[in-house]
């Protein structure tokens, strides 16, 4: 036997052991959650938290929500940058014939008073009346979104990874991650009543260590993290698309998927303007339970991505935290919340995710709101058309008018 047939034989050997682990006992095996019971040690909700007593009525939790987003600010995002006025430097039309014969879509150039600026792309559906708004970001950059790459749309001002310099990787993305990792369905989601805006929170804190901490160091607020920065980065957006009358306040709606995903859900526990919350896959640091130790640990996350937290929250690596992701999904309440999972995302800690959603049901009991709803679809890690169908489902049923 050839040397390049022992050596092909070996590689495919390999591969096929690496995939059996990946989908037999590693992150991609196919998961049962259906049974998962809240931890024990799960603090109630409602039970005393701090210095602060048991919650027995609605006005004892309009208290404890600021205790309970500054503990979230200290032990595992950071703090919050201050509120700053932001406006628009310009806004420029893009023609359909650059974006596959998409209508209405805009790039709105937004800066932000003391430095920074970002790109938004907004794409709003030919209404008579104003239409809600989903707000997301994007692993690439506005441009990337599009598969025809429009110059008309900037690329990002800062660092984004090699792979998104050009069009060759968009089908590796599609292949692994699902066919819209990239970008949402525009045309899907506004033939069903909602604009889209899509942001690059690289703009304002690149996705790279030695970037985001330079960018972090500018920020007003000491310890300020990415997750808590790109999760600022919704409510400049409502700042700006609030004062536009083709679009409803009052329906502005936070998506993310996975790191975006953690950002969506605090923005939608700090910002109360915000509508709904849409987040996929978003895994430790976002709905899945710090103490439940399945998935991606703390000492991975805070190893791989330090920069996206507070420095407190490696400290949770070996103890259970005094504050967790039950209490996130809590303080969204009683705002409409859908989270979303994939049975071959062990990483994600899908289980985890259930547990707090169960743990943060009692608030919502309490402020008489629907329970938060939660979705499982076959598949990985990623965004395909069965989570954008869930998405506008959900939101059909509780943002449009019946």
């Amino acid at each position: 036997m050839s040397i390049l047939a022992r050596s092909l034989i070996t590689g495919l050997t390999l591969l096929g052991l690496a995939a059996f682990w990946l989908f037999s006992v590693g992150p991609y095996r196919r998961l049962d959650v259906a049974g998962e019971a809240i931890p024990r040690a799960l603090p109630p909700v409602l039970g005393p938290f701090e210095a602060e007593p048991a919650i027995t009525d609605q006005n004892q939790w309009r208290r404890r929500r600021a205790t309970l987003l500054d503990a979230f600010e200290r032990d595992t995002y950071g703090r919050l940058p201050a509120a700053r006025p932001a406006r628009i430097v310009s806004v420029s039309p893009i023609s359909p014939q650059d974006i596959g014969g998409l209508r209405g879509a805009e790039q709105t150039e937004i800066a932000l008073r003391g430095g920074g600026r970002f790109n938004l792309v907004l794409v709003v559906p030919n209404a008579r009346v104003p239409t809600p708004v989903i707000i997301l970001q994007n692993y690439c950059g506005n441009r990337a979104a599009f598969p025809e790459r429009p110059e008309a749309i900037a690329t990002p001002l800062h660092y984004y990874p090699f792979n998104c310099h050009s069009g060759f990787f968009r089908p590796i993305h599609q292949l692994i991650f699902g066919p819209w990792i990239d970008g949402p369905p525009f045309e899907r989601i506004t033939r069903r009543g909602y604009a889209v805006a899509i942001f690059y929170g690289g703009d304002l804190v690149p996705d790279r260590r030695a970037d985001a901490e330079a960018a972090l160091a500018g920020m007003d607020r000491r310890d300020t993290g990415a997750i808590a920065a790109w999760a600022w980065m919704y409510s400049r957006i409502i700042d700006v698309l609030s004062a536009d009358r083709r679009l409803d306040p009052h329906r502005m709606i936070a998506w993310g998927q996975s790191r975006y995903g953690k950002a969506a859900l605090l923005a939608g526990a700090a910002d109360e303007r915000i509508f709904a919350v849409v987040a996929l896959q978003s895994g430790r640091g976002g709905d899945a339970l710090t103490r439940h130790r399945a998935g991606e640990s703390v000492g991975a996350i805070t190893q791989a991505f330090p920069y996206w937290f507070s420095p407190r929250f490696r400290t949770f690596i070996e103890r259970d935290p005094p504050i967790d992701q039950h209490q996130l999904l809590a303080l969204i309440a009683p705002r409409p919340l859908l989270l979303g999972y994939a049975r071959r995302d062990g990483w994600a800690d899908p289980a985890g995710a259930i547990a707090a959603l169960r743990g943060a049901e009692p608030v919502y009991d309490l402020l008489h709101a629907p329970r938060p709803q939660f979705f499982m679809r076959d598949g990985r890690h990623g965004v395909t058309t069965q989570d954008w169908d869930e998405t506008l489902d959900f939101l059909d049923r509780v943002a449009l008018p019946r």
